[in-house]
């Protein structure tokens, strides 16, 4: 048996599913903090499963997967094609995925923290992400999640050798 979120810990009953995903809470118009595309691909006319099927995976490289495991073999995609394409992104049945290690975490974390929860260290750029931080001075703060980044500022000295005609 499956664990699901209980209802009420921001689960209602016509939203619970399998894999823990509250969809409408994640819908775009919740905010910037959720991807388009990934929304559109979950909810594909045509790929009704992907909503409660999907789960998120990361490789042995770090790379995340979305989709479901069949007999160790994936079928989904790279979790950063869907972001990038969007429904236009298809599933594939990746075969010799051995090592594939379930983000079981991932849903909740994406469900309150949005994209966030894609880009734990906060180094990407997404579409639609102008409203993302909040800057004051050398700080700022993402408005998503609430974490925080300070200003680092070093020099380097490049010393530059070519020939010239003397």
């Amino acid at each position: 048996m499956e664990e699901v979120l209980q209802i009420g810990e921001g689960l209602s009953k016509e939203h619970a599913i399998g894999n823990g995903l509250d969809l409408q809470s994640i819908h775009p118009r919740q905010g910037a903090k959720f991807s388009p595309n990934l929304y559109r691909w979950l909810t594909l006319h045509r790929r009704k499963h992907r909503v409660w099927t999907s789960r998120v995976y990361t490789d042995k490289q770090g790379v995340l997967w979305i989709g479901m495991l069949d007999l160790g073999d994936l079928i989904g995609s790279r979790l950063y094609g869907v972001l990038c394409n969007g429904s236009q992104e298809e599933s594939c049945c990746w075969v010799r995925t051995q090592g594939l290690v379930e983000v079981t975490d991932f849903w909740p974390r994406y469900m309150r923290d949005g994209r966030c929860a894609i880009d734990t260290g906060h180094e990407q750029f997404f579409l639609g992400d102008e409203t993302r931080w909040k800057t004051d001075g050398e700080e700022r703060e993402c408005q998503w999640c609430g974490h925080s980044q300070v200003m680092s500022r070093r020099t380097e000295t490049i010393e530059h050798k070519v020939w010239v005609t003397a």
